[in-house]
């Protein structure tokens, strides 16, 4: 064997080798008294040796060598006299200085043996990625190749731990007669001596005897990934090769009966006891059956559960499976002639009397019918959005056909075309009451129910369920899996947002290869990876649209909070006048002379005018909270500009800190690095300019005291509140157009318009930046003075905003925000600044954008 490959496969076959670059004393030919190769101590246990100080100790082995020749050779320990050394002598071979001796164990004292000449040695080591200076003494080689051998337990530990529960077991069961291409597919629990049988039966295509020996009894069998689809061009829903394995978790035994379309019956038992008891996967033997037969193509699953798996199956967890089954399908696929799924769930003997000789068939959970909102469509690859929305609320209410542009943030990605269905239940009294009058009854009794049973049955079936290919895909949809976050978004915005206990969603998502959206082998879920974050980010958004228009239906109906500004609350908190006309009215009806009624009003007015004087600090505060609020809302402005400068400094002051150590050692003057120093310094005032100046800007949103009311002019506030924005809008390509007379006053706090102007320009960038293409990004702002009052128009050329929440002024209640995760506090805060001003805000219809004015009594 004289390939050097050859001989690095020699050595990685073997348990281990001894390797050593032979030295001139090993090769003899330093004319030393020692014979043969020197062993280190530390690699002597290779060959299962060891000696006793104060006495030569030696033993035989066998090694053959490359070319055939077989030696006697002799390990020994020299431990008298000075000597403590092991060599290995009688090797038979003329050995090179240089040249490098591998020994490899075959079996006990029995050892192969191979020469790399001198100049082949350092292309042998690279090989194995070895230096030469590490084996000049001798090393043990411990890489050879071992094969796995599973654990006989594996299989139950894929049944028991990784699938999760006994009702994904039973789903991962019927996804593999959905494989097989079944129509029906029929599970029955049947009590008998204290044992309960699961048999689970499909009429699908069945197994030959090839295709189980093959397949079914190998784990993790990669056919259906390679073929895909089945037979009838199903995708295929078991890809892992692991979910038959479910069996494990549901009981003690399994009995597979599968009949092909050969007409030919196969039959295996399966004990899992025997995988526990085994050690190894290959020392468990299955009695596998075949045998003629008349019967239909069809698979049949007997699982025989006693003890604890028995015991499993209370009623609870009976009426858990029917939902889970009744989620399993997905509602919003359309089933055509040619490929049905039927799933039928019947009880035999059950010890539960309202299951007891039942036989259900699985259909969607019958309360989504009721909803009182809902929102459904498709979404294509590219994030285009196609819906409807329906009030089921109000009958009179017109279907409104919903068609938008979805763009994702930095790390999310399209997932491929969604279906989704997403139905909406409002769960104050007055709404049960209304789900009941439509209809809603018990779907096992078939008999009315009251407001519990209604709320109760939306608790077991609200969630957000996904699918693909029909099933679903668990945990989403079950109820305390909020994965699209919506009770988050809730306690930010809770007169506007739903919660996830409100909703009973389902979504379709195409096959791994459109979406690339994986599941995980534990059946838990899907990959988070961007294309999941891609379709949350789309659901949110469509979720959105939805919320704005029963937001809107409840303000103008009554039906939500109602809400009044803080302004007009503390006002009414401090009307004196109104109760001092009812005190004069009750006093007058009391019959109380004229001087107590009017000493009582006095009284009142006094009272009045100290407090007036509370309720002017009390507005001054407020103002002052909403600057901050506006400051926290253009915080990310502050990141973005200040992080250019601060950045600049960090960069450049080791530099600087570098070119003056030099002058300092150096000790003369170097006009190039002369120059490079005042440029630097020169940038470090331009830079500290733009901080400071940009500190300035943010200032009067962040001013403590709001002092007095005086005179300011308009374009200077409008200019500040542009400035906040400056290097925003210009990476933005925002064009900002102001037309104001420079002169022209207003009294009142300047903060107030800015405050104004700053929320407006921020959700403004927002929305323009969502646009496609490459209109053109435009804000203008134009004032115009009149003689009672001046208005100031602010227009965009975004999205701009709907009819519908104009109308409702939805827009500016508190919580209301169409953006994922906005606070929906800044067009509010805007409409309080522009009362301190004495003055409102409106909202306009308008084709080409946003359209806000601020009308401004003198």
């Amino acid at each position: 064997m004289t390939n050097l490959r050859d001989k690095i496969q020699l050595i990685k076959n073997a348990k281990e080798a001894f390797l050593k670059i032979i030295s001139p004393n090993d090769a003899g030919e330093t004319g030393g008294h020692q014979a043969g190769v020197y062993i280190p101590k530390e690699s002597i246990s290779f060959f299962d040796f060891k000696g006793e100080r104060g006495q030569n100790k030696d033993k035989l082995v066998s090694i053959r060598w490359s070319d055939g020749v077989e030696t006697q050779s002799r390990v020994i320990y020299y431990g008298k006299g000075t000597r403590n050394e092991y060599r290995i002598t009688r090797l038979g071979k003329d050995l090179k200085a240089d040249s490098l001796i591998i020994i490899s164990k075959v079996g006990t004292d029995i050892f192969e043996a191979n020469l790399v000449e001198k100049e082949n040695v350092e292309e042998f080591l690279n090989m194995l990625s070895l230096q030469g200076d590490v084996i000049k003494k001798g090393i043990l080689y411990k890489s050879g190749l071992h094969s796995i051998k599973p654990a006989a337990r594996l299989i139950t530990t894929i049944g028991e731990d990784l699938i999760g529960d006994a009702y994904a077991a039973i789903i991962e069961l019927v996804k593999n007669s959905f494989d097989a291409d079944a129509t029906n597919v029929n599970i029955t629990f049947e009590y008998a001596d204290e044992s309960l049988f699961i048999e689970i039966l499909d009429d699908g295509h069945g197994m030959s005897r090839e295709t189980i020996l093959s397949k079914w009894l190998v784990p993790a069998t990669k056919n259906k990934l390679k073929e895909k689809t089945s037979p009838k061009g199903r995708n295929f829903q078991g890809r892992k090769g692991i979910g038959r394995y479910a069996a494990a978790i549901l009981g003690q035994t399994l009995t597979l009966e599968s009949v092909d379309k050969a007409k030919e019956e196969t039959i295996v038992k399966v004990d899992w006891g025997i995988f526990e008891k085994e050690e190894f996967l290959e020392d468990v033997s299955l009695e596998v059956l075949s045998k003629r037969t008349d019967k239909k193509p069809s698979t049949k699953l007997i699982i025989r559960a006693v003890g604890n798996k028995l015991k499993v199956w209370g009623r609870p967890e009976l009426l858990k499976l029917t939902r889970e089954l009744r989620k399993l399908k997905s509602p919003i696929l359309n089933e055509s002639e040619n490929d049905i799924f039927n799933i039928n769930l019947a009880f035999i003997n059950c010890p539960f009397e309202e299951y007891n000789d039942q036989v259900f068939e699985i259909e969607a959970l019958p309360i989504s019918d009721f909803f009182d909102y809902r929102i459904y469509g498709n979404v294509d690859g590219y994030g285009n959005v196609i819906a409807s929305y329906e009030n089921n609320y109000d009958k009179n209410t017109v279907r409104d056909e919903i068609s938008i542009k979805v763009k994702l943030k930095a790390g999310a990605s399209y997932c491929g075309p969604i279906k989704f269905d997403l139905r909406v239940f409002d769960r104050d009294p007055e709404s049960i009451s209304n789900l009941i009058d439509k209809g809603l009854i018990d779907p096992i009794t078939k008999l009315a129910i009251g407001k519990r049973e209604a709320r109760l049955m939306l608790d077991d079936a609200y969630g957000i369920n996904l699918y693909r290919e029909k099933f679903r895909i668990r945990p989403y949809g079950n109820g305390g899996i909020d994965w699209l976050d919506l009770d988050k978004q809730r306690i930010q915005n809770p007169s506007f947002r739903i919660s996830n206990n409100q909703v009973i969603g389902f979504v379709e998502i195409m096959p791994e290869e459109i979406s690339h959206l994986r599941e995980k082998s534990a059946r838990d879920g899907l990959k988070e990876d961007s294309y999941y974050f891609g379709l949350v980010h789309i659901l949110q958004i469509v979720i959105s649209e939805l919320e704005s228009r029963r937001f809107n239906y409840r303000k103008r109906t009554g039906k939500g909070r109602k809400t009044d500004t803080t302004k007009k609350e503390l006002e009414e908190l401090f009307d004196f006048e109104s109760l001092s006309n009812d005190v004069s009215e009750k006093l007058d009806s009391l019959k109380a002379d004229e001087n107590t009624i009017k000493e009582v009003k006095a009284l009142i007015k006094k009272e009045g005018e100290k407090k007036s004087l509370i309720l002017n600090n009390i507005q001054k505060t407020i103002a002052v909270y909403q600057g901050q609020a506006t400051l926290g809302k253009v915080v990310t402005v502050l990141l973005h500009e200040g992080r250019k400068p601060v950045s600049y400094f960090k960069q450049q002051s080791p530099n600087l800190t570098r070119w003056l150590k030099h002058y300092k050692a150096q000790g003369n003057w170097d006009n190039d690095l002369y120059d490079d120093i005042l440029d630097r310094l020169e940038n470090y005032v331009e830079q500290s300019t733009f901080l400071s100046e940009l500190f300035k800007r943010l200032d009067p949103l962040a001013k403590q005291n709001k002092g007095d009311k005086k005179d300011f002019l308009i374009a200077k506030a409008i200019e500040k509140s542009v400035a906040i924005f400056k290097s925003t809008l210009e990476d933005s390509s925002i064009d900002v157009i102001i037309s104001c007379e420079k002169d022209l006053m207003l009294k009142g706090w300047e903060e107030d318009l800015i405050i104004i102007f700053t929320n407006l320009i921020e959700n403004s960038i927002y929305w323009l930046n969502e646009m496609d293409g490459d209109e053109s990004k435009r804000i203008a702002i134009t004032v115009e003075n009149n003689e009672k009052d001046i208005i100031l128009h602010y227009k965009d050329s975004g999205l701009g905003i709907s009819k519908d929440d104009i109308e409702s002024a939805a827009i500016f209640n508190p919580g209301f925000s169409k953006k994922i995760n906005g606070t929906g506090l800044g067009l509010p805060i805007a409409g309080e600044a522009a009362e301190r001003l004495n003055g409102m805000i409106l909202a306009h219809d308008f084709d080409s954008g946003a359209y806000f004015t601020i009308e401004i009594k003198k």
